[in-house]
């Protein structure tokens, strides 16, 4: 069984070292989803498109716009459907927004894990008497239940804490500031509405962990305020351990949780079971760039868990198998939005805007005349029900390239990593390549036929993701004689082709041996002799054959000649 497989989500997760464990004490590590939009809507991934922030200029003081958070899109629904509707809507919206069906496929699909984001008024109502909301605990209870049948670990995410936190839309905030450092109203109430997680949830197991706070201190200018957020975990982890012993706490750093400054002190003493939440996305799928998280968690012995973040499908492949050799897991973002006109959206699962939205997106976002009562609320229960997982457009390939199943085609610049030198992949190349890509690992990687390379020097981190060159697309990988790279494939469930688009690059001919083995352990399954002729065209060549399985690894050495490889694609029997 691997550290993947949701036969492993049972007992309390707990950390061990630099690694999560289950309550049997076997490594997990956590594949899954934010569910974005839950109980923390956000407005970009409803349907209202007004731009970060409101269209305020960001770090700018700024109210929020209507529908552009959970508090102003529960104001403008008062306004638009009257105040009855307004206090039924939101049962309806999270019941219909996270089902049975949601947490049932993303077990399907092979996902161990979902990371669930509220918002602490829906919770704990923002009025002078500390009362908290039942309907809200009954349909976290619910999903919890859900997560349980299905062998799903829930991570409970306060997304939105009394005050706001983040100085960003996302915190649900009143406005742009992170009261809960300035106010002790503030930091007391979100001290409260942990402890009342805690009480209720410490026996059940099903509940993976505490998300204390979703990305603090991230809008600039709030710097100073650093020594604040540790001195609020220390408080905070001290009053949880007085109620809950039992579950696996959660710390992100400030900066859209990349900063790791706070991470000077061991923050669970008594309990000894945390570790380090980061943020990352848009990023680079290369060792390197898990760099900057390592050295704390290597400095306090406890485990990465990258808890929101993503890329495009092919780079998500590839950057998180790389993570997984350091058992780091993910929880991509998000599980549901909506979609645009074009069908696109920012989630696995998109729901289709009802008949009638843009009379609510131009209230909302240009002053537009207000539809009439009765309008408003047929248009909203239309988009309630459009939210069931029945109604909704699926991205099913998205999780075989998550997850690394078959049907998938990877670029063969995306070969396996090992920190162990020679574990998987092994080169001689000294002299890096185009795009300054994966070169500590000593792989040649050439430009592709009519490939060129950036007009400016790549410099990491830099930039828009989508303004930065793409080497997977450009870069080939070239082996000489005795060199090899590896290629792994998961939960093969029957029959599966593994083919390669190679050339042979020795005038005299060049040949290559592929080999297939279990990467978690040392049987090997027969090794095929490939004769490869000199070329100017790359050709699909089938290397392997791989029966069913929990993983393979494939790997390709170069035995004669030299070779270049172009992509591998791992396809599923019809």
């Amino acid at each position: 069984m691997n550290k993947f497989s949701r036969e492993r989500v049972k007992g309390f997760l707990h950390t061990d070292g630099r690694k999560m464990v289950n309550g049997d004490g076997e490594t997990i590590v956590l594949r899954g989803w934010g569910a974005g939009n839950w109980a923390n809507p956000e407005g970009f991934m409803i349907g209202i498109q007004q731009g970060f922030g409101g269209g305020m200029e960001f770090g700018k003081f700024a109210l929020p716009g209507r529908f552009e958070r959970g508090r102003s899109m529960n104001a403008a629904i008062r306004e638009l459907c009257g105040s009855e509707y307004a206090k039924s809507f939101w049962g309806r919206w999270m019941r219909n927004h996270l089902g049975e069906a949601d947490i049932r496929l993303m077990a399907e699909q092979g996902y161990n894990s979902v990371r669930l984001p509220v918002t602490a008024w829906l919770f704990l109502p923002e009025e002078p008497e500390i009362r908290f909301e039942e309907e809200s605990f009954a349909v976290l209870d619910e999903v919890l239940d859900w997560c349980e049948k299905y062998r799903i670990y829930a991570i409970l995410d306060l997304h939105g804490a009394p005050g706001g936190q983040s100085a960003l839309p996302c915190d649900d905030g009143i406005d742009t500031v992170p009261h809960l450092f300035l106010e002790p109203e503030s930091r007391e109430r979100t001290m409260l509405l942990w402890e009342e997680f805690a009480r209720r949830y410490r026996d059940r197991w099903i509940v993976g962990g505490y998300d204390l706070l979703n990305e603090p201190l991230s809008g600039p200018g709030w710097e100073h305020l650093i020594p604040d957020l540790a001195c609020f975990y220390e408080d905070l982890i001290a009053r949880i351990r007085a109620i809950d012993k039992n579950h696996m706490l959660t710390l992100e750093g400030a900066g859209f949780s990349m900063d790791m400054e706070i991470f000077d002190e061991y923050y669970d003493p008594k309990c000894r079971n945390w570790c380090i939440h980061t943020h990352y996305y848009g990023f680079s799928p290369e060792p390197r760039e898990l760099y900057r998280f390592l050295d704390s968690s290597l400095r306090w012995n406890v485990p990465i868990w990258i808890g929101e973040g993503g890329s495009d499908p092919v780079s998500n492949s590839i950057y998180y198998e790389m993570a997984a050799k350091f058992d780091i897991g993910y929880a991509l973002w998000s599980w549901k939005a909506a979609a645009d006109q074009e069908g696109h959206g920012n989630g696995a699962v998109l729901y289709s805007l009802p008949e009638g939205w843009e009379a609510i997106a131009e209230y909302a976002t240009k002053g537009g005349a207000r539809p009439s009562y009765q309008e408003a609320q047929r248009i909203l229960d239309a988009m309630l029900e459009n939210l069931k997982l029945e109604h909704c457009q699926i991205h099913g390939k998205d999780a075989r390239y998550n997850l690394r199943q078959p049907g998938i085609t990877l670029p063969a610049a995306g070969f396996d990593y090992d920190p162990v030198p020679g574990a998987v992949s092994k080169g001689e190349w000294n002299y890096g390549n185009a795009f300054a890509f994966r070169t500590e690992e000593r792989i040649k990687l050439v430009l592709r036929p009519g490939g060129r390379p950036p007009k400016k020097p790549v410099i990491p981190q830099t930039g828009r993701p989508e303004d930065r060159p793409d080497p997977l697309k450009t870069l080939w990988v070239e082996l000489a004689e005795g060199e090899y790279v590896s290629y792994t494939i998961r939960e093969v469930k029957k029959y599966c082709a593994v083919t390669a688009w190679m050339r042979g690059r020795a005038e005299d001919g060049s040949q290559i041996q592929a080999t297939v083995r279990r990467p978690e352990g040392d049987s090997e399954g027969k090794a095929k002799e490939i004769e490869l002729l000199y070329s100017e065209a790359t050709k699909g060549v089938q290397i392997a054959a791989l029966p069913e399985g929990e993983a393979w690894e494939v790997r390709i050495l170069v035995t004669k000649g030299c070779v270049q490889i172009e992509k591998i694609a791992f396809s599923s029997a019809a």
